[in-house]
């Protein structure tokens, strides 16, 4: 795979990435542990990493709007059997919160936690609940949102990320083990949602091949498998685990 002359994409088909009501529901379970968290243990950690990462992902999320890195429809709200599309900022708002604030929550949640049996059945019964929501949504076949993975500044950024986590890794000790727990729990869920959505044709990639015999225009690639599970692991791996790790170098280890 070349991922510097090639273009890799993922897609999003259905109504997830614009139903607000389903988003809403992650966020306010979020909310959830965090007040758990805090009265049984007396700990904000799970605050924080919410409130941070929250931010700074709908700016993330902003910046790949507004520079047409990833086109999203405008996002909905259901009730009493009517629909109101939401400004586009708040649905950016709520695309931040879900994807960043949420599995970075849940990740240092149930890391801390990864030894209590109660609490791993009580992820895997998130998991199932996850599981089975994605599998009874309908394929409404509406591309939501187009994403290219591997563009300069992307890739430039994954690195920078990846350096950086590497480098408060080695500097602070203390800390590997909690944030390894927290890396894999993301990656775990996100593993079972990101296959559930290919297996139900909600999450696709495409491959565009510069054709160098015809002044560098793109082919499409036919579909593999291979290519797919190499680019949605690149997404779960280092975009959605580093990534959201260094939430956690950054803000747990040099605030609190």
């Amino acid at each position: 795979m070349d991922f510097i002359n090639n273009k890799y994409y993922i897609l999003r088909i259905g109504d997830f990435a614009t139903n607000a009501n389903t988003k809403i529901y992650y966020c306010l379970f979020t909310l959830l542990l965090c007040i758990e968290e805090y009265i049984i243990y007396n700990s904000v950690d799970c605050f924080i990493i919410l409130g941070i990462s929250t931010l700074i992902w709908t700016l993330i999320e902003f910046l790949l709007h507004i520079s047409n890195t990833r086109v999203i429809k405008p996002m909905n709200l259901y009730y009493m059997n009517k629909k109101k599309e939401l400004p586009s900022y708040l649905g950016i708002f709520l695309q931040g919160f879900q994807e960043g604030g949420c599995v970075t929550t849940f990740g240092l949640y149930f890391g801390d936690r990864i030894n209590n049996y109660k609490y791993f059945i009580f992820l895997h019964i998130l998991i199932i609940i996850i599981v089975i929501n994605v599998l009874t949504k309908e394929n409404k076949k509406i591309h939501s949102s187009k994403r290219q993975i591997n563009t300069s500044s992307s890739l430039s950024l994954m690195g920078l990320v990846t350096l950086c986590n590497i480098m408060t890794l080695y500097y602070n000790p203390l800390h590997f083990r909690r944030q390894l727990c927290m890396f894999f729990i993301m990656i775990y869920i996100c593993s079972f949602w990101t296959l559930i959505a290919w297996f139900k044709g909600f999450r696709k990639v495409e491959i565009y091949i510069k054709n160098t015999l015809e002044d560098g225009q793109y082919i499409k690639k036919d579909y593999n498998v291979y290519d797919t599970f190499i680019v949605l692991a690149y997404d779960i791996i280092f975009e959605i685990g580093m990534a959201y790790l260094f939430f956690y170098n950054y803000y747990v280890i040099y605030i609190l």
